[in-house]
């Protein structure tokens, strides 16, 4: 697990990184501590100490945590496994978000590299048919945005 003070230096850099583009987010250091803390029923092999390397990625664990809040849900051990669809849903949320500013950015490295990603969830067994048809349409959109930058 990684040290307090990276953890609150990247949470502040993702919440810096959201501000200029709009976005305001209330998600503490201590909230993203604690979201990775809980349960969950997927096979992660990409915890915390990863998930801080990648600022887009930071971001967008912040947004959904801010969505799974503003849901009404309360950060503890078992919140994802409990509450799968309106995680999923704050998890859409946060994607889009993520996609929109690594546009915004022309990270086009960052928007390949989450195609795979979106592809799975657009299969996943614990998404709704309606957010696997949502996951179709970002993977199509991502792929348009990225032919977009590159040209």
């Amino acid at each position: 697990m990684a040290w307090s003070s990276e953890v609150n230096r990247a949470v502040e850099e993702a919440k810096q990184l959201l501000r200029d583009h709009g976005y305001d987010c209330n998600t503490t250091a201590e909230d993203l501590v604690r979201w990775f803390k809980a349960d969950t029923p997927f096979d992660e092999n990409f915890g915390l100490d990863e998930v801080l390397k990648e600022p887009l990625i930071v971001v967008h664990e912040l947004v959904e945590i801010e969505n799974v809040k503003k849901m009404g849900l309360a950060l503890k051990k078992d919140v994802i496994v409990k509450n799968l669809e309106k995680v999923d849903d704050a998890h859409m949320i946060a994607t889009e978000v993520e996609l929109r500013l690594a546009a915004s950015m022309k990270d086009v490295k960052h928007l390949r590299g989450r195609l795979e990603n979106i592809r799975m969830w657009s299969e996943d067994d614990t998404v709704t048919p309606e957010n696997k048809k949502k996951y179709r349409l970002m993977y199509s959109e991502t792929l348009k945005v990225i032919d977009g930058l590159i040209r």
